[in-house]
């Protein structure tokens, strides 16, 4: 065989190869390019060969030629196609190449060997790789045909991103999608270049809204990329998730649809199998979603446009009722208990307390509109425009022993408003370029259902809680956020190296207004402390002027990026990048300066990153082995992606405008307490200057992380199974620096006369005590506080992490039109803070830990240890010459991790201040046997009761040591999806209309309990095994039975709703 016809048959298995799936990534991923190696019939590179790339569907075209070594590059090409590409030789003779598809953000690799002039012309038809390769790994992108054909229940990114091994839906109340174990808030989602993150960093669904931003009808394709090694990328240290929406083509297209789903659609939930006793959810809800969307030519082959329209609403389901109540759970209280205090704040304080029989009703309405115009053959832009508003209703979830009544039920409201240009030139035949600008507007709303008529209340009753009154959180709460974006990318061609470079900025502007508690704090310990109006806690905080209004807190913090990098191609079988990105923080403006901060500690509290940089460097490789398999792999830096919150707690807690009233005052009023009003001497207490602060260390590092990949794919036989397999086998590893941490500098250890830091009775646990620098009282014996109750919080740099993460995928697309994708995930993940919430005072006290000044390493909170997906779809005609569309997601996962704990409230013998003594996050001491003298018993409790919850836990190990964190884990879950569409005539010629059906938890029709969905709510989720009745003066633990009783069963809640078959139908008519 001649070298020729070698290098021809392996060019071709490597255009398949890699032509659909090479590494080098466009910038924000908004567009895909095309690279080539074109030779003539002895292998030697084709000189000055014309490239002519069409987009039929709009007439797009871009002619570039090779350089003198056959190569050529062509960038910011429409995603999707199909394109025609014709190769035009002076010398040899032409080809063209038709049905080319392009991939959002990745290369088109096309090497072709052109034939002497004396054969005739080539066509060729263009092959996508094997569809199934698409969803595998670390890397996965989805085009139309699958986003359409896919469940989507609820007509999020997230329905078709979860195909990917590594992505989860958490399954929560927000939806959380955490990528290869990461905090969700880490993710990095654009659309057409303008990003869908909560920039500040509230919600916990990753979105500046309530539902997904933009509806599945508008995007063209959407990509996910957890370890990409471009230099380009940056802003994430979760995932890179990027779509692109639809664009105007030369024929006026468009789609009208409607759904529906409700109570009578679904089937009736059984009571959760770990308390089959209780009443059976009754659902009661009804969603309906409409929409449209059409694109057309606006000057032929010039100028198009798209426009997209989607509204949803939602009455919701009743989540949590009193004991025996028909809702999706219950709370350890009664009606007559409910009955009786709603009463009493009636007759006795004035006000209404609101109902847990209400259904609150969820909207969303989101537009795009998108214009593209063809400036000539070498220059295109683009403009997005887009807007979304969305609510829901939050708070209304309470606990197994909590009940909120709607007065403590809020409505989050969210509007967005955004918009993008961006210009793609291809300047000539070796260097081309973006520019893109963006501007992104968010508005946040949180307004309680029954007004601010008074403070946060909670009553405790025999076995649990009622809750009443705005949550603290919501006395005062506003937020707005501007994000302003410019990018520039630039590619230059030198023979088989393609040189990138480009600068960034992003610039976040943010009003954020949060002073929690300025309408008041009560806790009633019965039902008749409430009536006799004596409560057994007050707190108030509020600015100074106690116009909660000077409390709001603006700034704007931005970053700058640059990065080069170098796309080799020494072979057709080898591909090699490597670059280096660098950023720097920039921030406008600093916390208001404390000086008894200072005086304090030692240091100013006016610390706000600016001028932090940080170098990442970036490489990576593909390598084709043969015809059958391709190894890759790289390596990277990545920092990013955390919530622009955690530098506003620094300004907006800063110790200076708003401050709390002084126990001192407030226990005066505990006595004749009135919920509805502030004391006058309690507001006149407040004293600017010495409130709580939450700073940023001035020795802070941006939190970053190494991560590593080695990866081999493979193309063809499975001996009996048949041809045209794909097969894959990736393993991730990630190594974080720097990780964020929060510790109290209130707190120090305490010490006896020697100065040895005092601990527990058997040495495993330091005691902290609150000390104040500025007060001549120091504490010197266990839970002496001497009036001072503040706290500091200070964000700082605590230890990192690692990951090792193994993914096995499987699929083929097979010849009869089935298609099918499985794959195998193994995770084990570990970190010291999950950062879950958006307050540094929050994340300091629910970290579960031995010590909260020092949490170490241990199993991450979002990590999923073992998850099993199949998808499935089938295309055949039942009707001839109309599709008949199957398709099925398959989700089998174990649990997520929790934490047994001591069960706290008001125990502050370990140092915790009022505001952090009623958490259960402290992991407990196992006693060896019933003469161990660590542990003293009390309200009832025996080491043989102890005992038999150990011996139940599984906790035996731990004796005479403390449990480890999340090292429990709750059940495993089990989801199918289901999806039918049958394709029917239109009304006129080129019309099709379509029926479809999704249906949700397909296993709940053969196997309620297994169809069962019992989820860990949070990533620091814990259970109380014993009730923490604080310390001896020996440091002994003194432990008493968990109030209201302890569950057998893991700390989970029981998703009623999703418990249970639901079909949503849903009619399209397409013209």
């Amino acid at each position: 065989m001649s070298t020729s016809m070698r290098f021809s048959r392996t060019a071709s298995a490597i255009a398949v190869a890699l032509g659909l799936a090479s590494g080098a990534a466009v910038a924000q991923d908004t567009s895909s390019s095309m690279r080539g190696f074109i030779v003539g019939p002895t292998g030697e590179g084709a000189a000055n060969t014309k490239v002519i790339i069409e987009h039929v569907p709009s007439g797009s075209r871009l002619e570039v030629t090779t350089d003198e070594t056959g190569n050529f590059i062509a960038s910011g090409l429409r995603v999707g196609g199909p394109y025609r590409v014709t190769l035009d030789s002076d010398v040899y003779r032409d080809a063209t190449y038709s049905e080319v598809f392009l991939k959002l953000g990745e290369t088109y690799r096309l090497t072709a060997q052109l034939e002497a002039n004396n054969v005739e012309r080539i066509s060729v038809t263009g092959t996508a790789i094997n569809p199934t390769s698409l969803n595998s790994g670390s890397t996965s992108s989805f085009g139309e045909d699958n986003i359409r054909n896919m469940p989507t229940f609820n007509r999020d990114l997230k329905d078709i991103i979860r195909q990917n091994p590594l992505a989860v839906n958490l399954a929560d109340e927000d939806s959380s999608l955490t990528v290869a174990g990461s905090n969700p808030k880490y993710n990095s989602i654009t659309v057409d270049g303008i990003g869908q993150n909560d920039d500040f960093g509230l919600n916990s669904n990753g979105y500046p809204t309530q539902r997904s931003p933009i509806s599945v009808a508008a995007v063209e394709q959407l990509s996910i990329d957890v370890v990409p090694f471009s230099a380009k990328d940056g802003g994430f240290s979760g995932a890179k998730i990027n779509a692109v929406t639809k664009s105007g083509t030369n024929e006026f297209e468009g789609e009208v649809f409607y759904e529906y789903t409700s109570d009578s659609l679904t089937g009736n939930p059984e009571p959760s199998r770990y308390e089959p006793d209780s009443a059976a959810p009754d659902l009661d809800f009804s969603e309906k979603t409409w929409g449209f969307a059409v694109g057309g030519p606006i000057i032929q082959d010039k100028l198009f446009f798209f426009v997209n329209y989607e509204k949803y609403e939602e009455p919701k389901s009743i989540e949590r009722g009193p004991i025996g109540a028909a809702a999706n759970q219950q709370a350890s209280v009664t009606s007559e208990e409910v009955d009786q205090i709603t009463q009493i704040a009636r007759d006795v304080y004035g006000v209404d307390v609101g109902t847990w029989n209400t259904n609150p009703v969820q909207d969303d309405e989101k537009m795009l509109i998108k214009l593209d115009w063809n400036i000539n053959n070498n220059h295109r832009a683009a403009f997005t425009y887009q807007t979304a508003e969305s609510n829901a209703t939050n708070n209304n979830a309470g606990s197994s022993s909590t009940l909120p009544l709607s007065s403590r039920w809020y409505d989050k409201n969210e509007k967005l408003d955004a918009m993008a240009l961006q210009v793609y030139s291809n300047w000539n035949s070796n260097f081309s370029s973006d520019i893109k600008i963006s501007r992104k507007e968010v508005e946040t709303a949180q307004a309680p259902l029954l007004g601010l008529n008074f403070g946060q209340v909670n009553i405790r009753t025999a076995n649990g809680t009622v809750q009443i009154g705005p949550d603290q959180y919501r006395h005062a709460n506003a937020l707005e956020n501007t994000t302003t974006e410019f990018q520039f990318n630039g590619e230059y061609l030198l023979g088989d190296h393609a040189i990138g470079f480009g600068y960034e900025y992003e610039e976040v502007e943010i009003f954020n207004l949060f002073v929690p508690q300025s309408l008041g704090v009560w806790d009633f310990d019965t039902i008749e402390d409430f009536q006799n109006q004596e409560a057994s806690f007050f707190s108030y905080r509020n600015a100074f002027t106690n116009n909660a209004n000077d409390g709001a807190a603006s700034l704007t913090p931005a970053t700058h990026a640059f990065y080069i990098e170098d796309t080799w191609s020494p072979t057709w079988d080898l591909e090699v990048s490597y670059g280096l990105r660098y950023e720097r923080q920039s921030v406008d403006g600093s916390p208001r300066y404390n000086q008894n901060f200072e005086d304090r500690y030692g240091f100013a509290n006016t610390e706000n990153l600016d001028g932090r940089d940080i170098w990442m460097p970036r490489a990576g490789f593909k390598y084709q082995l043969n015809d059958n398999y391709r190894l890759r792999g790289g390596f990277g830096r990545y920092a990013g992606g955390r919530p622009n919150v955690w530098i506003s707690n620094a300004y907006s807690v800063d110790g200076v405008t708003v401050v709390d009233a002084p126990s001192s005052v407030t226990e005066g009023y505990y006595s004749g307490a009135d919920i509805t009003t502030i004391p006058q001497e309690v507001r006149d207490s407040l004293t600017a200057g010495d409130g709580n602060t939450t700073p940023i260390d001035p020795n802070f590092e941006l939190p970053n992380e190494w991560r590593y990949s080695l990866a081999l794919d493979y193309e063809g036989s499975l001996g009996f199974l048949g041809d045209d397999w794909y097969a894959s086998a990736e393993y991730i590893r990630t190594r974080k620096q720097n990780d964020v941490r929060w510790v109290d500098l209130a707190r120090r250890p305490l010490t006896d006369a020697d100065g040895n830091v005092v601990t527990t009775s058997d040495g495993g646990r330091i005691i902290y005590v609150v000390d104040d620098p500025l007060d001549d009282f120091t504490p010197t014996e266990i839970g002496e506080f001497g009036g001072v109750n503040r706290y500091d919080i200070l964000l700082t740099n605590g230890y990192g992490g690692n990951s090792n993460i193994y993914t096995f995928s499987l699929g083929k697309a097979f010849e009869n039109g089935f298609t099918l994708n499985t794959s195998y995930t193994h995770q084990d993940v570990n970190e010291a803070v999950n950062g879950g919430s958006s307050q540094a005072a929050s994340n300091y006290q629910y970290v579960t830990a031995l010590d909260r000044q020092n949490p170490l390493p241990a199993t991450a909170g979002y990590e999923i240890e073992h998850r099993f997906v199949v998808t499935a779809q089938y295309s055949t005609e039942f009707f001839e010459g109309y599709e008949s569309k199957f398709s099925m997601f398959f989700e089998r996962v174990s649990g997520r991790p929790f934490s047994y704990v001591m069960s706290s409230f008001r125990d502050s013998d370990l140092g915790d201040q009022s505001s952090f003594n009623s958490s259960s996050q402290y992991l407990v001491y196992i006693p060896t046997g019933a003469d161990d003298p660590n542990v003293v018993y009390s309200g009832g409790l025996t080491y043989d009761d102890l005992a038999q919850i150990i011996a139940d836990k599984g906790l035996e190990q731990y004796a005479g040591g403390y449990t480890g964190r999340n090292e429990a884990r709750g059940p495993w879950n089990t989801n199918i999806d289901f999806r039918f569409e049958q394709e029917l005539p239109g009304l006129w010629e080129g019309h099709t209309g379509a029926v479809y059906l999704d249906v949700k938890n397909v296993v709940a029709l053969f196997d309620k309990d297994a169809a069962q969905q019992h989820v860990i709510p949070f990533a620091d989720t814990t259970q109380g095994i014993v009730d923490f009745g604080g310390l001896t003066d020996e440091g002994q633990y003194i432990y008493a039975p968990v109030f209201g009783g302890l569950d057998d069963y893991a700390p989970t809640r029981y998703r009623a709703e999703a418990s249970t078959w639901q079909v949503k139908v849903g009619i399209r008519y397409n013209f």
